[in-house]
C-alpha cells in the first residue's frame, strides 16, 4: 500500500524531481534500466542495504549481484506497468542472503524505460520459506550448470522460467526463442527440430523436447521445453545418409549380380567359403583360399583350426557357433595381410547353412573387399576433425574466434575457482576504425585487422595465454594466472608493438597510425561468482579508456577501479 501511494504521487514528476525527492527519502528507492537491468540511480538506503558503490557518477552493483541477475528477477514483470509487494532472496557477502520485498513502476528516464524499485527487508520470512527458497536456488543452479536451453512455460504459454543458457542464446530475441520452444505438441513428447541462428550469427539446428508439467494432482500446470544443438549431428547424418545410399546401390548390384552368378561359386570375385559344423572345410573358390594363403586344392579338407592362429581362431569360432546355434546371420570385419605383405579390409557376411545330404549344420562365409570404403570413412573422419579445428578459428584474422574465446574462458574460470589464481582479461578495441574503414575502404579495413592481429600474437609468449577476436574491430587477450601487474605488463607491449608496427590512419584523431585502447580486468574468481563480471569489469575498463582519450589502458580488479594509464 505504500509503495502504491508513493507511485501515485510520483506519477506526473519529472525524474529530476523525483532525483531530489528520493534523495531525501529514509527507505531504500532504485532506478533500474528495464532492458538489461543496468542500475541508474540508487539513494542512500539504498546503496547502504544492497552494498551498492557510486563511482564517477555511476552506480555500481556489489559484486555478488550483476545486472543480469537484476534483469532475470525483473524479466516476469516485463509486460506490466507496476507490481507490488514481490518477494526476492538476494545474494550477499560470505554466502548470506538477504531477503526483501519490492514493488515496482516502470517510468521514463532519458528516453529509456526504467523500474523505479521501492526496496524494504523482509522481515516475515520463515524457516520454511527460506528452505523453500534455498531448494529454488539450487535447482535454478542444477538448471544453469546445464548445456542444453531449457525454459518453462504456463498454460498460457506466458514465460515463467530460463537457465543461464537459454537467456544467453536468445538475449535480445526473446520473442524467438519462446516461439522455437513452443514448437511442437508436448503431449506427443516428439522431439521437433528447428533451424535458428547463434548469437554468434551462424546457423543452427536446434532439438527441441517439450514435455507436460503436471501439478500435485495430476492436472497440467504448463510445459517445460529443452533445446540442445545437433547441427553437427545433422550434418553427420547428411554424410552418413549419402553414404549409406551409396551402400545400397551397391548391394543392390551384387545382389543382382549374385542371383545371376549363385550356381557359379568359382565364378565369383569375391571370397566364398563354407566349413561345416566341426569345422573342415568343404568349399571355396580361389579368391577365399587366396586371402588364407592357400589355393582351393590345398585349402579344402583342412580344419579352421589348423588355418588359422590360435587367438584369431578363438575369435573367429566363437562367432561361428553363435551363428549355427541361434540360426543367424553375422557381420563382421576382417582386416586380413596377404602373401605379398598388403593389407584388405573385408567385410564378413556368416550366414547358416544345412548340408541337404546329411542335415549337418556349417557355416557359409562370404567376404567383400571394403578398402576404398574404409580409406574413405578414415578420410571422413579426418576431415571432420579439421573442420572441427577451424570451427574455432576466425576466418579473417587466423586467431581464436569468439567461440573459442567463450569456451577458454569457461574451462579456466572454473579452473581458477579450484586453485584460487588471479585471472586477467584484456578487452582491445582499434581506435576510430570505422572513420578508418569508411577513408580507406573496407578491403584495406580487412588488411588491418589482419595485421593488428599479427601484431597481438606476437605480444603473447605463453603456451596458456589465447589472443581471440572478439567481434568486429575488439579483441580479447585471456592470461590464466596473471596478476594486474602482468596484464599492465602485457598493456604496455601491444601499445609498443602496435607503435613500432606504424601502420598508417591519418583519420584518427589521436595519432597518424594504428591505435588502441585497452580494458585490462583482474579477479580471483569465487564458487558464487560468474564469469560475466570479468568481462563487465574489462568492458567497464574499456569504456573508460576511451573516455579518457583513447590510445591508452585502464584497469579494474574485483576490489577497486585503477583510474591511472598504463
Amino acid at each position: 500500500m505504500t509503495a502504491a501511494l508513493l507511485f501515485t504521487a510520483f506519477r506526473p514528476r519529472t525524474f529530476r524531481y523525483l532525483h531530489a525527492l528520493l534523495s531525501t527519502m529514509p527507505v531504500a528507492v532504485a532506478l533500474v534500466r528495464k532492458r538489461d537491468g543496468y542500475l541508474v540511480y540508487g539513494n542512500k538506503p539504498c546503496r547502504d542495504l544492497l552494498g551498492v558503490r557510486r563511482l564517477h557518477g555511476r552506480y555500481l552493483m556489489p559484486d555478488t549481484l550483476s545486472a543480469v541477475m537484476v534483469h532475470d528477477y525483473l524479466r516476469p514483470f516485463a509486460d506490466q506497468a507496476f507490481f507490488d509487494d514481490s518477494g526476492v532472496e538476494l545474494p550477499v557477502a560470505n554466502g548470506q542472503q538477504l531477503n526483501l520485498r519490492i514493488s515496482g513502476r516502470v517510468i521514463t528516464y532519458l528516453w529509456s524505460p526504467c523500474w523505479l524499485l521501492y526496496i524494504t527487508p523482509d522481515l516475515s520470512s520463515t524457516d520454511s520459506h527460506q528452505q523453500f527458497e534455498k531448494e529454488q536456488r539450487t535447482f535454478q543452479q542444477v538448471l544453469n550448470s546445464l548445456s542444453e536451453l531449457v525454459c518453462f512455460q504456463n498454460n498460457s504459454g506466458e514465460l515463467i522460467g530460463t537457465n543461464k543458457a537459454f537467456d544467453r542464446f536468445w538475449r535480445g530475441r526473446l520473442e524467438e526463442g519462446i516461439a522455437c520452444a513452443t514448437e511442437g505438441n508436448a503431449r506427443t513428447k516428439a522431439a521437433n527440430h528447428s533451424w535458428t541462428v547463434t548469437p554468434e550469427g551462424s546457423s543452427c539446428l536446434l532439438e527441441i523436447n517439450r514435455n507436460l508439467l503436471l501439478g500435485d494432482n495430476g492436472e497440467v500446470i504448463g510445459s517445460l521445453s529443452i533445446s540442445h544443438d545437433v547441427t553437427e549431428w545433422h550434418e553427420m547424418q547428411d554424410v552418413l545418409r549419402s553414404e549409406i545410399e551409396k551402400r545400397e546401390i551397391t548391394e543392390q548390384e551384387l545382389a543382382q549380380r549374385n542371383n545371376l552368378l549363385d550356381t557359379i561359386l568359382h565364378a565369383s570375385r569375391d571370397p566364398i567359403g563354407l566349413y561345416n559344423e566341426h569345422g573342415i572345410y568343404v568349399g571355396c573358390n580361389e579368391a577365399f583360399a587366396r586371402t588364407l594363403g592357400h589355393t582351393t586344392e590345398t585349402l579344402l579338407g583342412k580344419a579352421v583350426r589348423d588355418v588359422l592362429e590360435p587367438e584369431r581362431f578363438a575369435e573367429v569360432w566363437k562367432i561361428d557357433l553363435k551363428v549355427m546355434e541361434e540360426g543367424i546371420s553375422v557381420t563382421t570385419d576382417d582386416c586380413v595381410t596377404l602373401t605379398d605383405g598388403s593389407m584388405v579390409w573385408f567385410e564378413v557376411l556368416k550366414s547358416p547353412y544345412r548340408d541337404p545330404t546329411d542335415g549337418t549344420l556349417g557355416v557359409l562365409m562370404m567376404a567383400r573387399d571394403v578398402t576404398e570404403r574404409r580409406l574413405a570413412e578414415q578420410q571422413l573422419a579426418d576431415a571432420i576433425m579439421e573442420l572441427q579445428e577451424l570451427s574455432f578459428v576466425d576466418s579473417l584474422t587466423k586467431v581464436a574466434n569468439r567461440r573459442s574465446f567463450d569456451e577458454q574462458l569457461r574451462k579456466l574460470w572454473y579452473s581458477h575457482i579450484r586453485e584460487q589464481q588471479p585471472l586477467t582479461l584484456i578487452l582491445c578495441d582499434i581506435d576510430y576504425f570505422k572513420a578508418f574503414n569508411d577513408n580507406y575502404g573496407h578491403q584495406q579495413g580487412d588488411f588491418a585487422l589482419r595485421e593488428v592481429a599479427k601484431v597481438l600474437l606476437s605480444v603473447i609468449k605463453r603456451e596458456t595465454d589465447e589472443v581471440a577476436r572478439y567481434g568486429g574491430e575488439e579483441f580479447a587477450f585471456l592470461l590464466p594466472n596473471t596478476n594486474l601487474n602482468g596484464g599492465k605488463v602485457v598493456a604496455e607491449a601491444i601499445h609498443k608493438a602496435l607503435a613500432e608496427k606504424g601502420l598508417t590512419h591519418m583519420y584518427s584523431e589521436v595519432s597518424n597510425s594504428l591505435t588502441v585502447s585497452l580494458g585490462v580486468a583482474t579477479i580471483i574468481p569465487q564458487p558464487n561468482q560468474d564469469y560475466g563480471e570479468l568481462v563487465e569489469m574489462a568492458d567497464i575498463a574499456l569504456y573508460q579508456a576511451k573516455g579518457a582519450g583513447r590510445n591508452c589502458t585502464m584497469t579494474m580488479t574485483d576490489s577497486q577501479c585503477d583510474d591511472g594509464r598504463a
